[in-house]
């Protein structure tokens, strides 16, 4: 019924395929769900492969966003993918329910895959937990800038006085300038987006900022943190990303030395979605190479 609604009201619009394939993910992925010094953690798992890929979701913080990654990976890896609880303001708190979550899932180590504000979280898993580490992807992403911290505890103070209505309407109208790179996607993309905001809270969103202000505030991180962890590292990024910017993806490969890099072309901040194949081809080369 829920599914139901959903089409109903977020996807008339869409192509038919593509919501069918979502509605098709949802009736075989269904959300599990821990509790981490009392604080909710949901979460998918899937595949029954022997090495996990932990895959990170971005600032909406819904792990099922991944779906598509989730399906190209399920094959040849356990994959799991967590929705982030508002409860979490800060790295440490965050990376610590991760492995919390882990550990309830009987999962010592795991190959990390974070995407923009995902690859936030995993430069701090990496750091607090190399021990569970394989391997770190960081796609679209950069480290931590101490001056952003003050920007977004502006965005803060600004998103507890706003209405509801009007931060979503704020957040569609990004989404919608973030996926001018994936043409072809945009409808199913745009809709789906659509739906995710309306489920987010204002909760949820403050929560999201404090996190990320709170890296960029308290991430003393060097060229040297990872110099004894075994692991290997990929950066992917794009050549015109207008988020992760040139002097932050210059920044990110400063600081992950050892890093190989992948760079996509002419689709911004969502190489994920306009050229899946691409980087789904790129990532699993990467992990094969261990």
């Amino acid at each position: 019924m829920q599914n139901q609604l959903a089409v109903e009201r977020y996807f008339q619009h869409t192509p038919p395929a593509a919501v069918d394939e979502l509605l098709k993910f949802r009736d075989t992925h269904p959300l599990r769900q821990t509790t981490v010094r009392g604080v909710r953690w949901s979460y998918l798992v899937a595949g029954r492969g022997p090495v996990t890929l932990l895959i990170l979701p971005g600032l909406l913080g819904f792990g099922e966003m991944s779906f598509q990654h989730i399906q190209a990976f399920e094959n040849d890896y356990r994959v799991v993918a967590p929705d982030y609880p508002f409860e979490i303001t800060t790295m440490r708190e965050l990376v610590d329910g991760l492995a919390a979550l882990l550990d309830a899932e009987g999962i010592e180590r795991v190959h990390v895959l974070g995407g923009s504000y995902g690859g936030m979280v995993a430069q701090w898993l990496v750091r607090r937990y190399p021990q569970r580490v394989e391997s770190l992807v960081l796609s679209h992403t950069g480290g931590p800038k101490v001056d952003r911290a003050a920007a977004n505890r502006r965005v803060i103070t600004l998103l507890r006085l706003l209405p509801m209505s009007v931060i979503r309407f704020m957040l569609k109208g990004a989404t919608r300038k973030s996926l001018k790179d994936a043409p072809e996607q945009i409808p199913f993309w745009e809709a789906y987006s659509n739906e995710m905001i309306a489920r987010l809270s204002k909760a949820d969103l403050i929560g999201r900022y404090q996190a990320a202000t709170d890296f960029d505030a308290s991430s003393a991180f060097t060229p040297d943190d990872l110099a004894d962890w075994p692991g290997r590292i990929l950066i992917l990024e794009g050549d015109n990303d207008p988020i992760a910017e040139a002097p932050a993806r210059a920044a990110l490969k400063a600081l992950h030395p050892q890093a190989s890099a992948h760079t996509f072309h002419g689709s911004g901040h969502v190489a994920s979605i306009a050229k899946l194949a691409e980087y789904v081809s790129v990532i699993k080369r990467f992990l094969n190479e261990e």
